[in-house]
């Protein structure tokens, strides 16, 4: 599921008479390599200016778009910190004053899209190869659990010592040994408890994909035994680390479980797309999902990643199609072509509260992409 306040935004935008000009791009991080990054970038804009769409565009439309060029030129020239991050994504409208970036840690796909409306193809596929997931590290006494969004790793909760105070001291302070095993098992049971609440309370809100505990055995496994069923059933893997283990380490270990988690993710929706597909609830191919996106029948959109497909769009009333008529169906209005019609599935998708999700695994046989609808097909 793609859920960002960026893309909720960019979905939401309003079209209106200038193009939006849609910039991704990775700044090298070799020393002495920035000038030769900016020079791909320079090629890149004097590309888009000899294509046939920059050219049909009326005055006031290139005069936003070249003043779209200028600004983002200038962004990662002067004013990206390449010291913290080594891409961004710019989106810009001159004519109207947008501008949104987003700066991000992991390299992207350089490229340059002008529009009616902003590019979230690559950007929707960031959120799906970086699914947000939870890493909790636990043991007797500390706890500390991050998100994964994007590449980075996010402290959102922390727990430093919450041992009971006959395991701080470390002595008995006269009460019999059994009471204070008693004692230390409650404490170590409560801290437990605690942290397995925050993590239920942060699930519900933020809906991780899945989650990465981390730890010792012994602790993990115990931690594990008292977690809600549906926390629980989002676990996806462990790690044994010590709890004093340097970050770095932590995340290298968790990274590598999320490798295996992702796949073991998509095997199960391939599972859940096959079940419904055979109880007459799914479809297959491009030619079946066009026709049931545009009458809303679709609650999961299963998509190879990097998938693309030429067709047609009506900039009105968003229809889409693979069709090269001339005039939209719906109204009559002119159709314009376009190099991937997912980008225009996406959007729509995305507007009708569709939960996307993109596969690494192959869809091939499928025809790239598929449908889970909302209702079974009537026979």
């Amino acid at each position: 599921m793609i859920k960002s306040k960026v893309v909720e935004e960019l979905i939401h935008f309003t079209q209106n008479e200038y193009p939006v000009t849609s910039a991704y791009f990775t700044l090298s991080s070799k020393v002495g390599n920035h000038k030769t990054s900016l020079v791909e970038l320079k090629k890149m804009i004097r590309y888009k200016k000899n294509t046939t769409y920059f050219r049909q565009l009326n005055e006031v439309e290139k005069k936003s778009v070249l003043a779209d060029f200028e600004k983002i030129l200038n962004w990662f020239e002067e004013e990206l910190d390449s010291s913290k991050y080594v891409s961004s994504i710019c989106f810009c409208q001159s004519g109207t004053g947008f501008w949104k970036v987003r700066n991000l840690r992991i390299p992207l796909q350089n490229e340059i899209i002008i529009q009616p409306k902003p590019s979230i193809y690559q950007l929707s596929q960031l959120f799906s190869q970086y699914s947000r997931y939870a890493v909790v590290l636990v043991d007797k006494s500390k706890a500390r659990i991050f998100e994964q969004s994007l590449g980075d790793f996010t402290e959102i909760y922390a727990v430093e010592d919450n041992a009971p105070e006959t395991v701080k001291v470390g002595g008995y302070r006269g009460r019999q040994e059994r009471r204070v095993e008693r004692n230390i098992k409650k404490g170590v049971a409560e801290h437990y408890k605690e942290v397995a609440n925050k993590i239920f309370a942060l699930n519900k809100r933020r809906d991780f994909n899945w989650i990465v505990l981390g730890g010792r055995r012994e602790s993990v496994g115990k931690f594990q035994g008292i977690l809600h069923d549906y926390v629980a059933s989002k676990i996806a893997g462990t790690v044994e680390i010590e709890p004093q283990a340097p970050l770095s380490e932590v995340f290298s270990k968790v990274q590598k479980a999320g490798l295996k988690a992702r796949r073991k993710y998509e095997t199960g929706l391939l599972e859940t797309f096959n079940n419904k597909k055979t109880a007459n609830q799914a479809v297959a191919g491009i030619d079946a999902v066009l026709p049931m996106l545009r009458d809303n029948w679709v609650d999961t959109l299963l998509l190879q990643e990097n998938y693309r497909r030429k067709g047609v769009f009506c900039r009105h009333c968003q229809y889409i199609d693979l069709s090269t008529h001339a005039e939209c169906p719906k109204h009559g209005g002119p159709l314009e072509r376009t190099h991937n019609i997912i980008e225009h599935m996406l959007h729509n998708a995305l507007l009708q509260g569709v939960d996307v999700q993109y596969l690494q695994q192959s869809l091939e046989q499928y025809g790239y992409l598929g449908a889970i609808l909302r209702f079974p097909l009537t026979s």
